[in-house]
């Protein structure tokens, strides 16, 4: 049963807000379903409208982060012709995501473990289009003879691990803001590619 006056995108945008705190808090497999539909206000049969499973209702918040994501970067890339700029634009917007939304980014890190089969599957494929736009700004920097890079997919791998890294350490509380780490970020990223700092 729905709350009166609520519609299915605001009851999903409830349940994703309850899942991302639950699963940030305890974990996929120390959450149920009936935690879930009481932090979003529902009664618990009445999230089985949503999704029919757990593992279902993981794979749907996990899409959907991803595909923001991915919108973001492509958004963001889409009038930058220069590839430095190119370069910066990509690791700002993924650092930012890293800060801002920590408890999303910490979730998809650990949790993608519990996705089994095609679901499993169909996260990879779209997780490949995050790895590729960055592959193809690093393609674009070797073929245009600004960037010196040995070996791309090594160094694509190393640039990807060290922001995604940020939702293990990052402390909201703590001295370091967006800025300052967005900064900081885009000058290693520039060193890995050969570039001067600024």
């Amino acid at each position: 049963m729905r709350v009166a006056g609520s519609n299915k995108a605001d009851t999903w945008s409830r349940l994703k807000a309850a899942g991302i705190d639950l699963l940030f808090k305890h974990g996929y497999e120390a959450m149920n379903t009936r935690q879930l539909a009481e932090a979003a206000g529902l009664k618990p049969g009445s999230i089985y409208y949503y999704f029919k499973s757990k593992e279902e209702f993981l794979h749907r918040l996990l899409i959907d982060l991803l595909q923001e994501v991915v919108a973001d970067l492509e958004g963001g890339l889409e009038d930058v012709g220069d590839v430095e700029q190119r370069l910066e634009t990509y690791v700002r917007i993924l650092v930012r995501w890293h800060v801002d939304r920590r408890e999303e980014t910490f979730i998809a890190s650990i949790e993608i473990r519990s996705l089994s089969g095609q679901r499993h599957e169909r996260y990879m494929l779209l997780r490949r289009r995050f790895d590729a736009l960055l592959a193809e700004i690093l393609q674009q920097g070797i073929d245009e003879e600004r960037f010196a890079v040995p070996n791309e997919p090594v160094l694509r791998n190393a640039i990807l691990s060290m922001i995604t890294g940020i939702c293990g350490w990052y402390d909201p509380a703590g001295p370091l803001g967006l800025s300052s780490i967005s900064d900081e970020f885009v000058r290693l990223t520039r060193n890995m590619v050969g570039l001067p700092s600024r």
